[in-house]
């Protein structure tokens, strides 16, 4: 450990990282109550956030960005859900400094991530959608329209209080490219086959991957 009253500064700048409490703990060779407390030290001065993931795993992401007041994708994404088994944490988040992050952004971000977790986390932003035509271009220029309205209609199944979709954007995916296409390349779904017919997109999520929208 390292000494002197800013011992704290210097040690949340040199363990940049993701960490369980375990790791923690073996990172910095000392007993599981000292992880904690040591953790609580480094939050108070800004340089954790807290996350889970599969099996409602607890992380602790430590870094000297936690401090510079930005948000990172994850982050926005996960304003949509309090459910930790829900909530996602990267290892290497992308920030926006500066400016609000729109949860229209954060939604074509998780679906670009091409991963799980990510996917199963964007159903939740549907019901903070309001701005559809902001959606509708970014998700034009990233060629992920037919994508945004198969994942839409997964989550009506699933997610509660999602925001009815506008027609004009239903109307606008429907003419979009007709070739069948993977979010996740090599991933479909054995659930929801009516979907994916309907917005040739394969669908990378049964039933059984979204639990916890049930929770």
């Amino acid at each position: 450990m390292i000494k002197g009253s800013n011992k704290y500064e210097v040690l949340g700048v040199s363990l940049e990282g993701m960490y369980t409490l375990e790791s923690f703990a073996n990172r910095l060779k000392i007993d599981r109550n000292k992880a904690i407390y040591v953790i609580h030290r480094l939050r108070k001065l800004g340089f954790v956030k807290t996350g889970y993931g599969a099996g409602k795993r607890r992380w602790y992401r430590i870094s000297l960005r936690n401090k510079q007041k930005g948000i990172s994708y994850d982050d926005k994404i996960n304003e949509a859900s309090s459910n930790p088994g829900i909530q996602i944490m990267s290892f290497n988040p992308h920030y926006v400094h500066g400016r609000i992050l729109s949860y229209e952004e954060a939604l074509i971000y998780a679906i670009k991530q091409r991963n799980v977790r990510h996917i199963i986390a964007s159903l939740a932003l549907f019901r903070k959608i309001d701005d559809w035509n902001l959606l509708y271009r970014l998700a034009k220029k990233e060629n992920l329209v037919r994508e945004v309205a198969a994942l839409y209609e997964v989550s009506r199944k699933v997610v509660r209080k999602v925001r009815r979709m506008p027609k004009r954007f239903l109307q606008l995916a429907k003419k979009e490219n007709k070739r069948f296409s993977y979010i996740i390349d090599g991933f479909l779904s054995d659930d929801f086959k009516d979907i994916e017919k309907k917005w040739k997109v394969y669908i990378p999520l049964n039933a059984s991957d979204l639990e916890e929208y049930r929770r």
